[in-house]
C-alpha cells in the first residue's frame, strides 16, 4: 500500500480531487466575498449615507438568494465530484472492491483532462506535497494499515475543522463587537442602527452561523469515527476484518460529501503541525496493534 499510494495512477487521482475541490472553493468564495462585503459595507454606508440603508438591505437579500441557490449548487456539485475522486483514490490504495458506481464521479477522460500531462504527475505531486498521503507502516498488516489510515483521515479532518470553527467564531464575534462600538460612537439612532446596520448584516450573520454550526457538527462526526476505529484497534481481540473497513470507508465517503470547505490558507498554515500529529498517532496505534498481534 505504501508504494501504491505513490503510483502515478493514485497521484493523478489526488491531483484531480484537489483541483476539483479548488473549483468548489471558488464557488464558496463567491458566496463569502459578497457576504463579507455586505457585512462590512452596511454599517459604513449607514453611518456615512443613512438614506442608503434600504438599498443596502435589498442588496443583502438578493445576494443571500443567489448565494443559497446558484453559488451553493455549484459548490455542492464540485464537492460531490471531488469526494468521488478521493473515494476512488482510497479504494485504489487500500485495494478495496468498488461496491457501487458513483454517478457523481468524473469519467476517465475528465480525470485525464483535470490531472494534466501524465509525464508531469510526479513533479506536480512533489510540488503540492501529495506523496505518502497516508501514514502507512511497513511492519503492520494490511487490515491494520487501512484502519490506521482511515482513522488518520478522520482525525486530521477533525483537527482542521475545529480550528476553522475557532477562527470563524472569533472573527464573527470580533466584528459584531466592533460594529456595535462604531455605531454607538457615531451616535446612530436606534432606527438607523436597526434598518441600516443590523438588518442588512443579518443575512451575513445567518450564513456565518450556519457555516460555523455545520463545521462544528462535521468535526464532531469525524471525531466519533476516529474514536470508533481507535477503540477497535486498541481493544479488539480479533483482527480487523474487511467488512469493518468497508463500513468505515463508506462513512468517510458520506462525510466528505457534506463536510464544509476549509480555506486553503488555513489548511496550509496548519498542515505541518497536523501532519506531525497524524504520523505520531499512527505510529503509536500501529505499534500497539503489532504488539497485540505478536502476543
Amino acid at each position: 500500500m505504501r508504494e501504491r499510494q505513490n503510483h502515478a495512477d493514485a497521484l493523478r487521482l489526488l491531483i484531480a480531487q484537489r483541483r476539483i475541490y479548488n473549483v468548489a472553493k471558488r464557488w464558496q468564495s463567491a458566496r463569502w466575498v459578497g457576504v463579507m462585503i455586505i457585512g462590512i459595507a452596511a454599517p459604513v454606508l449607514a453611518i456615512i449615507v443613512p438614506q442608503a440603508a434600504v438599498v443596502v438591505g435589498a442588496v443583502a437579500g438578493a445576494w443571500l438568494f443567489f448565494g443559497r441557490t446558484a453559488f451553493a449548487w455549484g459548490e455542492t456539485l464540485k464537492m460531490g465530484r471531488a469526494a468521488a475522486v478521493q473515494e476512488d483514490f482510497d479504494r485504489y490504495v487500500f485495494a478495496m472492491p468498488v461496491t457501487i458506481a458513483r454517478t457523481t464521479a468524473p469519467t476517465r477522460e475528465d480525470i485525464a483532462a483535470i490531472a494534466g500531462d501524465r509525464a508531469q504527475t510526479l513533479t506536480i505531486a512533489r510540488r503540492e506535497k501529495l506523496l505518502d498521503w497516508y501514514p502507512i507502516s511497513l511492519g503492520a498488516s494490511g487490515a491494520t494499515s487501512v484502519a490506521v489510515s482511515q482513522r488518520a483521515n478522520a482525525a486530521y479532518s477533525d483537527r482542521l475543522l475545529r480550528a476553522t470553527v475557532a477562527v470563524w467564531a472569533s472573527a464573527s464575534l470580533g466584528w459584531a463587537l466592533l460594529m456595535t462600538i462604531v455605531s454607538l460612537a457615531a451616535g446612530l439612532s436606534l432606527g438607523t442602527f436597526l434598518v441600516g446596520v443590523l438588518l442588512p448584516v443579518l443575512p451575513a450573520c445567518l450564513d456565518a452561523f450556519e457555516y460555523i454550526r455545520s463545521t462544528f457538527l462535521a468535526a464532531r462526526d469525524r471525531r466519533d469515527l476516529a474514536a470508533t476505529i481507535e477503540s477497535r484497534l486498541l481493544t479488539g481481540a480479533a483482527p480487523v476484518d474487511g467488512q469493518e473497513l468497508l463500513v468505515w470507508q463508506e462513512r468517510i465517503y458520506e462525510l466528505r460529501q457534506t463536510t464544509p470547505q476549509i480555506p486553503n490558507w488555513l489548511y496550509r498554515l496548519l498542515r505541518p503541525s497536523n501532519e506531525a500529529a497524524m504520523h505520531a498517532a499512527a505510529e503509536d496505534l500501529t505499534r500497539g496493534r503489532s504488539d497485540e498481534e505478536d502476543v
